[in-house]
């Protein structure tokens, strides 16, 4: 049995296709993310009109790693800083797992920013607000330009 419905195919690496991709030499940020969470960002980078600024690239098989897929994505955008969003804590996502794979394709010279919760030992908060205003946070870390400059990895 197929895995995927009639016309349509699995992608481990499903790249930008919008108005960042058209002029990816204007893109200022690359942001890599698996999951529900690259709906928020999508809305969120729309909200704040920086379409033609940010990419945003998902992963959808984080194992084994798509390392030339990366790769091609992130030669594609050379002036972007690369950032890895995650809606889990940091402690409980993939970033400690997909850090030191970027680091073998691109080295120290274009480190990836961690933007998501700060850990914690439980997966939730068990609070809508507090989880709303978390969200809300890292969000704005993910679209703030200026975030990392200056920053050394």
């Amino acid at each position: 049995m197929p895995c995927c419905p009639p016309g349509t195919s699995f992608q481990r690496v499903i790249p930008e296709d919008g108005a960042a991709a058209q002029a990816p030499e204007q893109v200022r940020r690359l942001i890599f993310c698996t999951g529900k969470v690259y709906y928020d960002l999508v809305k969120e980078r729309s909200g704040q009109g920086l379409d033609e600024q940010v990419a945003i690239t998902r992963l959808e098989q984080i194992s084994p790693f798509p390392f030339d897929l990366i790769k091609r994505e992130a030669e594609k955008y050379p002036g972007a800083e690369l950032v890895w969003c995650q809606e889990e804590h940091k402690n409980m996502g993939y970033y400690d797992y997909i850090s030191p794979r970027f680091m073998t394709i691109l080295g120290r010279a274009r480190p990836i920013w961690y933007v998501g919760r700060d850990p914690a030992a439980a997966p939730a908060t068990g609070n809508r607000n507090t989880h709303l205003v978390s969200l809300k946070k890292f969000l704005d870390t993910a679209f703030n330009l200026q975030a990392f400059e200056g920053k050394t990895f």
